[in-house]
């Protein structure tokens, strides 16, 4: 694709040619890939797309003059609050993905704290580690400072027994996850709410991954811990529409219990020459095709298409829980309660495997050690790739049989990218990238030596060749 700006323009089916070969490497919906694809059908994406253009021309920066926008988030904040057992008078706001309905919901807790509780100069939030690295994006972005809080290390729900000990007269808000995104787990969320409360602190539910399908699982018949609002203490609740409400991304609501929380993350300004301000986001301009896209989905599924899917992943879910369990050498890092978990190998190299598996034409997400939780192998159902779940669990199986065994990296070459992330002079650091073969942003052939070299650095260390290795991507 040229990436100079054209003297002339070209014919539109140069265009459009250009953008198709632009994507001839993207993963695709075609049931194989277990990571970031949350596939409703062919049939059901056909109707996303045309609701999603349109509503392209609308901007929800001022939904005077585009009332489409007010119309469509109403509609759309309305369903899912009956979903998740919202009470009266709760209210919720549609953001551009999951990152920023967290923000702003970190957001709200810190200015509500300001005006309710203004002895505290050093907020703090309690915080999972299993908890999304967005809270941790958020907090670095607000001035919020990070109290981590402990989790079981076998079922990698949060310690709440750790979470009392740590808490402060500072903390203005605690977290938990329904569920994690690793391992797919719900945090004993009554009492992660109750403690908040005992304390005057604010009570957020990540539900970003499970808001739009833990109802229907219900439906479903599938049993589960309790995740919302009809949990007291549940002061605000995310859920992504962009995930398993099956809308294009991004779309996300944040929903608070009342509206004084909601009023606290607003942003307004009058203080310019220009039109007077007032933001429900982060966000000025902002797109309204994807909450069309996700209204339409809403109105098209109904509640008998969302739990039919939900019970086709959960089904696909426990098959390949299974498995994991019946085959030697792998083992699960904790137990599901939702469609999508993780597993590691107890006498083999994960990083091999997920080679053996992308080898086969199968997309995972190949994931490094931190704290309790081991380098281990991420799989997220959808409902098209649930379909795939026998031929994926039968190639797992085979793919897990005479593994090599782990091996650690180099310790020069571990030496040396530590060195690198803390900075020391005289190293070229994009030559080091591409000694690793990531030059240019590409990958190198077999990923395992560079996942085992990465796995073995300390995470400041990881971040910083991330850095390194974005910064080549866009280069």
């Amino acid at each position: 694709m040229t990436q100079a700006f054209p003297e002339t323009g070209a014919p539109r089916d140069q265009v459009l040619a250009a953008l198709r070969d632009a994507r001839a490497h993207d993963l695709v919906a075609d049931g194989r890939a277990f990571a970031f694809l949350y596939d409703p059908g062919e049939e059901a994406r056909a109707l996303a797309r045309e609701a999603f253009a349109a509503c392209m021309p609308a901007n929800g920066l001022d939904p005077t003059a585009y009332p489409s926008a007010r119309t469509l988030e109403n509609a759309v904040v309305k369903a899912c609050l009956e979903l998740v057992h919202a009470p009266a008078g709760a209210v919720g706001t549609a953001t551009a993905g999951g990152t920023e309905s967290v923000m702003l919901a970190v957001k709200a807790a810190r200015d509500h704290a300001r005006a309710t509780r203004p002895a505290i100069t050093r907020p703090r939030m309690l915080l999972p580690v299993t908890a999304h690295a967005c809270f941790h994006k958020a907090a670095h972005y607000l001035g919020v400072e990070v109290v981590d809080v402990d989790v079981d290390p076998t079922t990698f729900r949060a310690d709440v027994g750790d979470a009392r000990r740590k808490m402060t007269d500072d903390v203005i808000l605690v977290v938990g996850s329904a569920p994690s995104y690793t391992h797919g787990v719900i945090d004993d969320l009554p009492a992660l709410a109750a403690l908040a409360a005992e304390h005057g602190a604010l009570m957020h539910v990540d539900a970003c991954v499970g808001g739009c399908l833990l109802p229907f699982l219900r439906e479903a018949g599938v049993d589960g811990p309790a995740f919302d609002f009809a949990i007291d203490g549940v002061t605000s609740l995310s859920m992504d529409l962009h995930k398993y409400g099956f809308a294009p991304r991004g779309v996300s609501l944040l929903l608070q219990r009342r509206r004084d929380l909601r009023d606290a993350q607003y942003y307004t300004c009058a203080t310019w020459t220009g039109y007077s301000i007032i933001n429900s986001t982060t966000l000025g301009s902002k797109s309204v095709a994807a909450l069309g896209a996700a209204h339409a989905m809403i109105q098209h599924l109904g509640k008998v298409g969302y739990r039919e899917r939900a019970r086709r992943m959960w089904d696909a879910t426990q098959h390949l829980v299974g498995v994991v369990d019946a085959t030697p050498g792998l083992a699960m890092v904790g137990r599901p309660d939702m469609n999508l978990f993780a597993f590691t190998t107890t006498d083999g190299d994960v990083f091999a495997l997920a080679d053996r598996l992308t080898a086969r034409g199968w997309h995972v997400q190949p994931t490094y050690a931190f704290g309790p939780s081991p380098a281990h192998i991420h799989l997220t159902l959808d409902p098209e790739n649930a379909r795939r779940a026998r031929e994926l669990g039968d190639d797992l199986a085979a793919c897990a049989r005479d593994l090599p065994p782990r091996t650690a990296p180099p310790a020069p070459v571990v030496e040396l990218l530590g060195r690198i992330a803390s900075g020391a002079p005289g190293i070229d650091p994009r030559a080091v990238v591409a000694e690793m073969g990531l030059g240019a942003g590409t990958m190198p052939r077999e990923a395992a030596p560079l996942h085992r070299v990465m796995n073995a650095l300390a995470p400041a260390a990881r971040e910083q060749l991330l850095r390194l290795f974005f910064a080549e991507l866009f280069s």
